[in-house]
């Protein structure tokens, strides 16, 4: 069976935007002498920099213009925001906290957290074998709060703010790089007055070597993989995107075993297994249901 010309385009932008989330810890490791606040407020930063040189580039000033102009659209924005600010800020600190193996638990469940949230919130059905993976990761999640002896805060709450994020967005249905600006540009004052107030404090890490590079070039990392996802996702299913999407955690448990040397004990090995598990039942169920409702050649 061929693929078509624009699938492979698709599956191009597809592979490259999920290696390059995958690969984040790799480029976040190179700013481990940076605060994860610090981090944060300089990732946020120049996201708004690179996305606005984006936008006029490709001449979507009108389309932000009319947004701007909806200010119960802009409020909205402004929550969705928060939501998307705290996922990045969890993830850069368990990557500074040598805990990505924790992320990528977390990177893995969330499909699951989208389907949860959505039978609650928007009152999608779920079938039986939806069901029983959302169970199956709640076993997985029992077994890492049996085993720290608390909650597993990034492998619980890192899916839970995406998720959430991604069904604040569902609901407005708006452009995805203007909705970004001005979900980061709301946050421009707070941002740039830490990174003022810490430099001139003595504390902040912009002047020390070649450090400043690495915290600018974190916002053109930031919005690189999101272009190649708009693109990808234009040529591609829903269904073949929710496959790739395990290429991010994936690659993430390899580098933190074996480039960063992270443990991975008996409970986080019976919680990833329980979690494959889980997402082999909803693949599976959803190519045979695929599969059944294709018309005939």
């Amino acid at each position: 069976m061929k693929i078509k010309p624009n699938a492979k385009i698709g599956l191009f932008y597809g592979v490259a935007s999920f290696t390059m989330w995958g690969l984040f810890p790799v480029y976040f490791k190179l700013l481990s002498n940076v605060g994860a606040t610090e981090g944060l407020a300089h990732r946020l930063f120049w996201s708004v920099i690179f996305l606005y040189f984006f936008i006029v580039f490709t001449h979507k000033t009108k389309s932000l213009t009319r947004i701007l102009h909806k200010r119960k659209l802009v409020k909205k924005l402004l929550i969705s925001g928060v939501f998307i600010t705290l996922n990045w800020g969890i993830y850069i600190y368990a990557v500074f906290s040598s805990q990505i193996l924790e992320a990528s638990l977390g990177q893995l469940i969330n499909p699951l957290f989208f389907m949860f949230l959505g039978a609650i919130f928007l009152k999608e059905r779920l079938n039986l074998a939806a069901k029983i993976s959302i169970f199956i990761v709640f076993v997985a999640i029992a077994i890492q709060i049996y085993a720290l002896g608390k909650i597993p805060f990034i492998s619980i709450f890192l899916p839970a703010s995406f998720a959430i994020y991604g069904l604040l967005k569902k609901r407005l249905q708006i452009p995805p790089m203007e909705g970004l600006f001005i979900e980061t540009m709301m946050f421009l004052p707070l941002t740039l007055g830490y990174v003022i107030y810490l430099e001139f404090s003595g504390v902040g890490s912009f002047t020390h070597g070649y450090t400043w590079i690495l915290l600018i070039l974190s916002g053109l990392v930031t919005i690189v993989p999101m272009i190649t996802f708009n693109i990808a996702a234009k040529h591609l299913s829903l269904s073949t995107l929710g496959f790739l999407q395990y290429t991010t955690p994936t690659i993430g448990v390899f580098l933190a075993v074996l480039a960063y040397g992270e443990h991975l004990n008996n409970a986080k090995i019976a919680s990833f297994i329980l979690i494959w598990i889980s997402i082999a039942i909803v693949s599976f169920d959803s190519y045979h249901r695929h599969k059944k409702h294709k018309p005939n050649a």
